[in-house]
């Protein structure tokens, strides 16, 4: 009786009405404080309707030299008190984004349980600039973002799993976790080691922290590799030493950046010399400067460097057929290289990707063109979309983490098919290019990839 009467004067002397209204859910807020976030709440405005939430993406730092702009793209938020709930996210001055372009043709990523993510109906405006996100949760807190993240605490947890990798014998260890290097955020630049093989093979990946889904890929690499049962990735630990820093800017992911470090800098332009300044520095880019270090002492056979591509629904390798040392040997290897991934994943394609480099006209301030000319190696960028990827879509989820995850696991057999070619003796004698086959067109200096329009403009 003395909780009741407590109720009643509670409502009495609140006005609410009905009688328990006191327990309807509180107002919806939005909120990106914590790691990778990053909104900007303009308004939020209820009505019987729903929410219409306008927001905006806050922007990296000025990154000054060989970008000059401020970057912005990635967008990481939760809203809250939603069940129910109507909502219209609503983004504005997509103007101001890197890549104003690449909205179209783009749904969001949500998830109620930050485990599994789906695509949400998402339309972009070209005349307002507004790219408008709509959902009705059935769950009282989503978290939305330009991609399902992955967190400096999953970081965490991979090269803690790696670390403690063991073969069947319960004590020969089967990985090994260092840092080479710290951020200008003080964060380790964690490289994780897998085999003791005579080949040097490299794989760094997020240079660019919102392109998140490159630390995906590497993780599920990564968990084939330390796999005790897996039969190549046996065979592979004994051919091979593959070094992998799954994450190479730990700043820019936990700041909720798209493309930069702490200060600026846009790391895959700071591998060399760009002639305004000089990279990478300890002052500027310690990440690059930590790692590169440690690729000249080890050497290198072959290179990958992870990204996303914000435009192209495609899965594909950026080349370095534009560096000085480009020869009919690389040619050759780009060719085996890309043949042995298209067998092992359907994803993957090589009609869709970047123009290549004029002879000689490649820019070597950027990695894979860097490492290539430095080493005289195969050295590709392998780009993932943020969309779809078109030629094997998957509308519910468009490109996500667990394919991502896949796919990195595919990537142990491109790199055992390619690794007895790496410093054989050219030509190989395999019928291949240096052997009475031409390059295809794609695998010259100065190729123009031809449009994907029809691709990018599909709705997922």
């Amino acid at each position: 009786h003395s909780l009741t009467h407590s109720l009643i004067l509670y409502v009495q002397s609140t006005r609410l009405s009905p009688l328990f209204s006191m327990f309807k859910m509180p107002p919806p807020t939005v909120t990106s404080a914590f790691d990778s976030g990053n909104i900007n709440v303009v308004s939020l405005e209820t009505s019987d309707a729903g929410l219409i939430a306008s927001l905006t993406i806050n922007k990296d730092p000025y990154t000054d030299g060989t970008d000059k702009k401020q970057h912005a793209q990635w967008f990481h938020f939760k809203v809250s008190n939603v069940k129910d709930v109507a909502c219209n996210l609503v983004i504005t001055k997509l103007d101001e984004t890197s890549y104003s372009s690449a909205w179209k043709g783009y749904w969001a990523t949500a998830s109620y349980d930050r485990t599994n993510w789906f695509r949400i109906p998402t339309k972009v405006d070209e005349t307002a600039m507004t790219l408008t996100m709509t959902l009705t949760p059935t769950q009282a807190n989503v978290w939305v973002a330009y991609f399902a993240p992955y967190s400096y605490e999953q970081h965490q947890a991979l090269v803690a799993r790696c670390a403690h990798a063991v073969d069947f014998d319960g004590v020969t260890p089967l990985a090994k976790v260092e840092s080479v290097g710290q951020s200008l955020d003080g964060r380790e630049i964690d490289l994780v080691t897998v085999g003791s093989g005579p080949a040097s093979v490299w794989l760094i990946a997020r240079q660019h922290p919102g392109e998140s889904m490159a630390e995906w890929c590497m993780d599920g690499l990564l968990t084939r590799l330390i796999d005790p049962a897996d039969a190549k990735a046996r065979k592979l630990r004994s051919l091979a030493t593959v070094r992998i820093v799954p994450n190479m800017n730990p700043d820019g992911s936990i700041r909720g950046h798209l493309r930069t470090n702490a200060c600026g800098a846009n790391l895959n332009r700071e591998w060399g010399n760009t002639g305004d300044y000089e990279a990478p520095t300890a002052e500027r880019s310690p990440e690059v400067l930590s790692v590169l270090t440690r690729i000249r002492e080890t050497g290198c056979d072959l290179f990958v460097d992870v990204h996303g591509d914000e435009e192209l629904p495609h899965i594909f390798f950026a080349g370095t057929q534009g560096v000085p040392c480009w020869s009919m040997r690389l040619a050759e290897l780009w060719r085996l290289f890309t043949e042995a991934q298209l067998e092992a994943s359907p994803d993957f394609q090589i009609g869709h990707g970047y123009d290549n480099d004029e002879a000689g006209g490649a820019n070597l301030a950027i990695c894979a063109d860097s490492i290539a000319q430095q080493f005289d190696c195969l050295s590709v960028t392998l780009e993932m979309p943020f969309k779809d990827c078109f030629c094997n879509p998957v509308p519910e989820v468009g490109w996500c983490p667990t394919r991502a995850q896949s796919f990195g696991a595919t990537m142990l057999d491109s790199i055992s098919a390619v690794l007895p070619f790496l410093r054989k003796e050219f030509p190989f004698g395999n019928g291949g290019i240096g052997c009475g086959l031409e390059p295809a067109p794609c695998n010259t200096p100065g190729y123009l990839n031809p449009p994907s329009t029809e691709c990018w403009d599909t709705d997922p």
